[in-house]
């Protein structure tokens, strides 16, 4: 059995469509999926929609998930919520006030752009991605490699759009705490994505403290030293194991091709059973 509880649609930062998705997980044999787009769950209703027009002998399992921004002492924090109320008030007024910031944060790191010398417009990531719900630093990064500033998507994470660069804008902070309250208040499951990812596991150790039900154990970032790590904290803690793949379908953005990377069932069987 394999399963796949982390990919991202063009209803966030992907370029693939739900229903692309909801194909190549059904080409690799994948049993169980979680679309988790960033601040964003549209999308669970394209990959719903998507389902129902299969062929009955191919099924799938969708499970709703979302991947929120958070903050920790300036570090920018990913949190995995699945299995939420997708009608909760309370999550949908988060997630409208995060879209409403992010459109104004890719606006600025454009005009940004402009006064740093490159030129790209708003009416360029349009028409770059029509299908696109909501853009973000990976979509202008594209438009940048377009104009011959940068030759793929990490020298433009490295240079143009690096942290400490003129053209780039942050996030909205919210802390950790409030995003896994939002999460339970929705009747979720909260887990700490990616935590290789975070750059310090001293504050993973410290963000433990916070009530996550469960950490993503396997990603296609973490390698077996990471897995085991990860595995031992998660045991220490009492928190279930997750796992995915990360899936933007971005060229230069591993995993290069769906299926790359996938997980085996049993490795987080706790959380199926949650299922």
């Amino acid at each position: 059995m394999l399963v796949d509880f982390h990919m991202h649609s063009v209803y966030s930062d992907g370029i693939e469509t739900p229903k692309e998705l909801l194909r190549h997980a059904l080409d690799c044999n994948v049993s169980m999926m979680a679309l988790t787009d960033h601040d964003e769950t549209d999308g669970i209703k394209a990959l719903r929609t998507a389902q129902q027009e299969l062929d009955p002998h191919e099924t799938i399992k969708i499970i709703n998930g979302c991947e929120f921004s958070a903050d920790y002492k300036d570090k920018s924090i990913h949190i995995l919520g699945y299995c939420f109320d997708e009608n909760n008030k309370e999550l949908n007024e988060f997630i409208t006030f995060f879209k409403r910031k992010r459109e104004e944060r890719v606006d600025e790191m454009i005009r940004r752009c402009n006064i740093e010398g490159y030129h790209i417009t708003k009416e360029d990531l349009i028409k770059q991605f029509p299908d696109t719900k909501a853009y973000g630093r990976p979509h202008i990064g594209k438009l940048l490699i377009d104009g011959g500033y940068a030759k793929d998507v990490n020298e433009v994470f490295r240079g143009i759009l690096r942290k400490d660069s003129p053209c780039y804008v942050p996030k909205v902070k919210v802390e950790v705490q409030h995003i896994i309250d939002i999460i339970h208040k929705a009747g979720g499951f909260a887990v700490m994505a990616h935590p290789k990812l975070v750059s310090s596991d001293e504050y993973v150790l410290e963000m433990l403290d916070f009530d996550f039900d469960g950490i993503e154990v396997y990603h296609s970032k973490h390698n077996d030293i990471d897995v085991e790590r990860y595995k031992a904290l998660a045991k220490k803690h009492k928190l279930f194991i997750t796992g995915g793949s990360d899936y933007h379908g971005i060229p230069g953005k591993e995993p290069d091709n769906f299926g790359d990377y996938l997980v085996a069932g049993n490795d987080v069987s706790e959380f199926i059973s949650l299922l």
